[in-house]
Parts: structure tokens; sequence; C-alpha cells
């Protein structure tokens, strides 16, 4: 019987079951790198996190409240064209080049966010409740109040 409980502990040793999520919330992003705060990089990620987190956001949220979902995309306008901005004036970048950073960078995270509200989905029937999805909507409102 001891043998037994002893397989079953390294059994359940080995086998746990953790739920990885792709990305930290931008709060956490934001206190490592407080010390950055002024740098362009920085500023800007926390901008395409942002437009990322709306876009998903506005796509879960379409159909059920249109409404909403507008919401959302002007607010995706607003933080998208910021972070544009910021690369065109702060490190020199061309509208071209600017537009290219802005448009991958937010699909590639928005492939993050689209991965990980379909785990927590699975997992809970949520899309954005308990998990950095609905952290980082939060803290991207304040960004937005923060940009008018």
């Amino acid at each position: 019987m001891i043998k037994l409980l002893r397989i079953v502990v390294l059994f359940l040793t080995f086998c746990s079951v953790s739920f990885a999520q792709s990305m930290i919330s931008i709060k956490q992003y934001t206190i490592d790198n407080s010390n950055d705060a002024k740098d362009p990089i920085v500023q800007t990620y926390v901008l395409k996190r942002c437009g990322a987190a709306y876009l998903y956001a506005a796509s879960i949220t379409k159909d059920k409240s249109p409404t909403t979902a507008k919401d959302l995309l002007d607010a995706f306008d607003k933080i998208s064209m910021m972070a544009g901005a910021i690369l065109m004036s702060k490190m020199n970048w061309t509208v071209e080049t600017a537009g290219e950073s802005v448009t991958k960078d937010i699909d590639n995270m928005l492939n993050y966010y689209q991965k990980d509200g379909a785990d927590s989905f699975a997992r809970t029937g949520n899309y954005m409740m308990n998990n950095y999805i609905g952290d980082d909507l939060v803290y991207c409102k304040g960004v937005v109040e923060a940009i008018q």
C-alpha cells in the first residue's frame, strides 16, 4: 500500500497541471520596467499591448454589444495612433516603419490574447475574468484616460 501511495505521489508531482499564460499583465510589466518609464520602447510596448487588448475585447463583444465593441475600437485607434506618434517623434521612424511596427506587434500580441482567452474560456467559461486579460483592460482604461 505504501509503495502504491509513493507511486501516486510521484505521478502527481510529475503530472501537475499548470495553466501557463503567454504574457504577464501590463501592470506587472510597468512595475518591472518602472526605471525605464521614459524609454519609448517601454512606452510603445504598453500602448501596443493595450491596443491588442482592446482589439481582443472588441472581437468577443461585437455580437452581444456592438456599442461596447465600437467604444473599444475607438480606444484602440487612440492607443495605436499614440504608439506610432511616439515611435516617429522619439525614434525618428518614418510613418511606414512606425505603422508596420505597431501593426506587427499588435497582431502578435493579439494572438496571445486569443490563445489565453480561449484557454480561460475552456477552463472557466469566461474570456477575461480572473486572468491578466481583464486586468489589462482595467489598466488600459487608465492609459486611454491619460491620453485624452
